[in-house]
């Protein structure tokens, strides 16, 4: 469980940057490849981290379910994208939608601020993200597509099942147990 606890914010970190290497690379080919397209992506991801900054503490969906709603935006995203390829009047939904997908990162980094110390957190974050960046573009270029909508399935799979693992073999869950079995 320790190795689970351990790896965690870098797996967290590993399925963000696929999020967002494919959010930048289709919305690159299939709507814009301006700097505005860049800019759309980081502007709305951060605005959604701070949002879920602020909503962390008072939002009773679990961080699973945070993790759900990042990939059923991103996907909303792909779909959309799909199905009005270039269409620039779509950039509001867009973004809300990359809005969407931000909202998890800030929710993770304020629920488990808890568990973690914030250095070490952002540390493994961090370099889970850089390795998300750099694999997203590498299996795009080997693979095209369809690393950009596998990757991110098979990342949020692992994220999904280890944070009850994580959770569960936190010190603050045993106390609450103890805790509970006392009363």
């Amino acid at each position: 469980m320790k190795l689970f606890r351990w790896f965690y914010p870098s797996l967290v970190g590993l399925l963000l940057g696929l999020l967002q290497t494919g959010l930048f690379f289709q919305l690159t080919f299939t709507l814009s490849s301006s700097f505005r397209t860049f800019l759309m992506v980081t502007v709305c991801w951060l605005s959604g981290s701070v949002i879920g900054i602020r909503l962390a503490r008072l939002a009773r969906l679990p961080l699973n379910g945070f993790v759900l709603l990042a990939l059923l935006s991103y996907f909303g995203c792909v779909i959309l994208l799909g199905l009005a390829p270039f269409n620039t009047q779509l950039w509001p939904v867009y973004a809300a939608l990359i809005g969407l997908t931000g909202l998890y990162p800030g929710v993770f980094f304020v629920r488990l601020g808890d568990y973690y110390a914030a250095r070490a957190l952002f540390f493994k974050e961090n370099n889970g993200f850089i390795v998300g960046l750099v694999s997203g573009t590498l299996f795009f270029l080997v693979a095209g597509r369809a690393a950009l909508w596998i990757l991110p399935i098979l990342a949020a799979a692992v994220v999904i099942i280890c944070t009850p693992l994580v959770f569960r073999s936190s010190p603050a869950s045993k106390l609450a147990d103890v805790l509970s079995a006392a009363s």
